[in-house]
């Protein structure tokens, strides 16, 4: 409990427990606000349930954990920090197909372990009210890695280059180019289209 892993090191044990590139099911926004696929969170979740904790290894402790994850999902709208559910654990023991004797022992080991949090007041029959579940400090911490990941991931989109397409020494040739043309003297061609110019012309050449 409290194993330190790098975000190198994360990416590589969740690439090697679920194989492979994860499918997007969903969405869901850790803390840090980096967007998680459901099935990321779950896939992380099934990790280090067992390399941070004990006690919850078995398979029942992990479908518990799984199902009432996928509800806080769903309730919260992909936010898992804030979200609560109320939920009868009679309700969670039939919906899972477990006793409601290792309910209540199963989310008991997994609140002492940090992944879940739960609470219910007494009514006055004396039984146990409804249970609101959120998720707890050790979920919190794996969201907050999952987030790390994520973000390290994501492909910075680097802006186009932008080209500038006026070269001014291009330009400034090109205007005196068009200045020197203007002060050559017309060419006999046009001076014959233009029999005025041309006359013009020979007057001026004449002059003094």
């Amino acid at each position: 409990m409290g194993e330190k892993f790098s975000i190198p090191t994360l990416a590589k044990i969740l690439r090697e427990s679920i194989g492979g590139v994860l499918p997007a099911f969903g969405k869901v926004e850790g803390m840090g606000s980096s967007v998680l696929t459901l099935n990321e969170v779950w896939s992380g979740a099934s990790v280090f349930t067992v390399r941070w904790s004990h006690g919850i290894e078995s398979n029942k402790a992990q479908r518990v954990l799984h199902y009432l994850t996928c509800r806080l999902y769903d309730v919260g709208r992909g936010n898992l920090v804030n979200a609560t559910i109320t939920l009868a654990q009679t309700t969670l023991a039939e919906k899972l197909k477990i006793s409601r004797q290792w309910i209540g022992a199963l989310v008991s080991r997994l609140e002492r372990e940090g992944w879940l949090e739960h609470a219910s007041s007494k009514l006055p029959d004396g039984t146990n009210s409804s249970t609101v579940f959120r998720v707890g400090r050790m979920f919190k911490r794996l969201l907050v890695m999952l987030s790390k990941s994520h973000q390290r991931k994501t492909p910075v989109v680097k802006p186009a280059k932008r080209t500038w397409h006026f070269s001014p020494q291009k330009r400034e040739k090109e205007i005196l180019s068009i200045l020197a043309k203007e002060k050559e003297p017309p060419s006999a061609e046009v001076r014959r289209k233009i029999p005025l110019l041309d006359r013009w012309m020979k007057r001026g050449e004449r002059s003094p």
